[in-house]
């Protein structure tokens, strides 16, 4: 799999708009990318005010078809008005991905 680690800094009191263009993404934007998606969002303990976003696709020529999208562009030029900077990346080509379903619950 293929995906990105996102830093970002939401601008106070942006946060729900945040998690609004989050799940607008995943309704309008999800359905467009073929395979397994993984995402997950979160923030580090130590680091308040900042938010994480892992998101994993089945290869890499699957994650650069999106990011050269323009509906993907237009999505981040959207995002990014809500953010104090622009997020750092860190592009990752992971070499093994466990989902346990056996011990989810």
């Amino acid at each position: 799999m293929f995906g990105t680690i996102g830093h970002f800094r939401p601008k106070p009191g942006h946060e729900q708009q945040i998690r609004d263009l989050t799940e607008e993404w995943a309704r309008t934007m999800r359905p467009t990318i073929p395979g397994l998606v993984v995402q997950l969002s979160g923030h580090p303990v130590d680091q308040a005010g900042e938010l994480l976003e892992v998101v994993l696709m089945q290869d890499e020529a699957t994650y650069r078809a999106l990011a050269a999208s323009p509906a993907q562009d237009e999505w981040y030029r959207r995002l990014v008005e809500h953010l104090e900077a622009e997020p750092t990346w860190e592009d990752v080509a992971w070499d093994d991905v466990r989902l346990d379903a056996a011990q989810a619950g």
